[in-house]
């Protein structure tokens, strides 16, 4: 973790209840667990089994349907951006989001590496409009 954090024993990463819903079926059901500091901690399961879609609400990449997490105390869905200072996800497949448009990816990239919010913009379109 970052250094100069003073933890007091809360967890790095904690859900409560976090659950995921499409539609009828339930991708994610009413998981808890936390992590704490300097914790080795592996997320197995088989295939269909939530791992996926709970990694992408940790992100703000799907919001849940119920519950809360957060990542050193920020809480993902009212304090994402400054969760995201302290997570990093390597994909196994490409890093690109097929369900956002270049577009939309690289503003996602952009805020999530720290742009400033007024030359996002402009550096998206710089590159989509570059050759």
């Amino acid at each position: 973790m970052a250094s100069g954090l003073d933890l007091s024993g809360d967890p790095v990463i904690k859900t409560i209840n976090l659950t995921k819903r499409y539609g009828d079926f339930l991708a994610v059901d009413h998981l808890n667990f936390q992590i704490q500091e300097g914790e080795i901690f592996g997320f197995l399961g088989p295939n269909g089994s939530g791992k996926t879609t709970t990694i992408r609400m940790l992100v703000s990449l799907s919001k849940p349907s119920e519950g809360r997490a957060s990542i050193l105390g920020h809480d993902i869905l009212s304090n994402i951006t400054e969760a995201k200072r302290y997570i990093g996800v390597v994909p196994d497949i490409s890093n690109l989001y097929d369900e956002l448009s270049a577009r939309n990816n690289l503003l996602f990239m952009a805020k999530l590496y720290g742009v400033p919010h007024d030359q996002r913009e402009l550096k998206t379109d710089e590159l989509l409009i570059a050759r």
